[in-house]
């Protein structure tokens, strides 16, 4: 498993990657890591000012698993499930610290099989009225940036 240094740098990359493709206006110097406690990440949006956000990745922990089970030379097993509502529903229950607005960005990578459109087809009849620590919810996926939700 890796370090929370590590995880934080992946964060960081993954955060950078999302300030690219959303085209929101994000100021790239501002970005920043934050302590535990807080959303995952603070920047500042043109026009706006101070926004947190949260990350979290798509892969469920049986295929975490599996990855972490190879790469020390031993086999994958199991049966791997789709991710989506558990990651959700614990990012859905925690409550953050933050002076601004917080926003959660899911995210995926190689080790998520599932196409982008078929994510959004999952995550959105889940997401309905639940999202009360955030006010939006962004998808990082395979072949695009997606708002997926946002308080009315």
């Amino acid at each position: 498993m890796s370090t929370e240094t590590d995880h934080g740098e992946i964060e960081l990359l993954v955060f950078r990657e999302f300030a690219e493709k959303a085209n929101i206006g994000i100021i790239a110097d501002s970005i920043e890591k934050r302590p535990l406690g807080e959303p995952d990440i603070l920047c500042a949006i043109e026009g706006e000012g101070p926004v947190a956000f949260e990350l979290a990745e798509l892969c469920a922990e049986d295929v975490a698993a599996a990855k972490s089970s190879v790469k020390n030379g031993g086999v994958a097993t199991g049966s791997f499930s789709d991710p989506c509502a558990n990651v959700l529903q614990k990012k859905l229950e925690k409550r953050y610290r933050s002076h601004a607005p917080i926003e959660l960005l899911l995210y995926t990578n190689a080790r998520v099989v599932a196409p982008d459109d078929l994510i959004l087809s999952t995550l959105r009849p889940l997401l309905g009225s639940r999202c009360s620590s955030f006010r939006k919810v962004w998808l990082l996926g395979e072949k695009g940036t997606y708002e997926v939700w946002r308080a009315s």
